[in-house]
This record gives C-alpha cells, structure tokens and sequence, in this order.
C-alpha cells in the first residue's frame, strides 16, 4: 500500500487491513500493534485496607466552603454555617475533630 493511499485512508477514517504475520506486513497491511491480554492465573490483587484519612488545618484549608460543610456533616455530623468566614469553618472543624478522636 502506497504513502498516498494509506494517508488518504487514514484522513478518510477507513481503516488499513492490519497484518498478522509477516507475509501481510510484506505485502502492505499495516501491522498489529495492540496488545494482547493476558489470562490471570487466580486473583493476586490484594485487598485494600481502608484507612483513617487524617485531617489538619492544611488539608482542611486546601478544600472549599461546600466541601467544609459536606465532610462535617457526613464525617463527624456537625452543621457549620458557610455564611461564616472559611478560617471560622477550619477552626470549628478542626476542634470537632480534635473531640472526636
């Protein structure tokens, strides 16, 4: 298969019979180059443990008001009031957390 022909088939979006051996590939069709999958041979993944997240005025600074006010009513079952500056909604946040754990 000609450059032409392959540039035009590719900007066309017709695809180019794909060669699966090298007698194919000599005679023009483009070659396979997806991979092929591997069967498992049982489950060797591992479960993962979940783990306590940990909470410090940082990680707390880095989120926005909504998402202050979500992770204190699904986390520790505490209302704040996003009217209030996001520093006030860290400061309550944090000794919440500090009396709950």
């Amino acid at each position: 298969m000609s450059f032409f022909k392959r540039l035009t088939n590719w900007l066309a979006g017709t695809s180019a019979p794909v060669a699966n051996d090298i007698a194919q590939g000599m005679a023009g069709a483009m070659p396979n180059y997806e991979p092929t999958e591997v069967p498992m041979v049982g489950d060797e993944r591992t479960p993962v443990k979940p783990t306590k997240i940990k909470h410090t005025k940082v990680s707390l600074s880095k989120m926005t008001k909504k998402q202050l006010e979500a992770l204190g009513r699904k986390e520790f079952n505490v209302e704040l009031d996003r009217r209030k500056t996001k520093a006030t909604l860290v400061k309550e946040l944090l000794g919440t957390i500090k009396k709950a754990g």
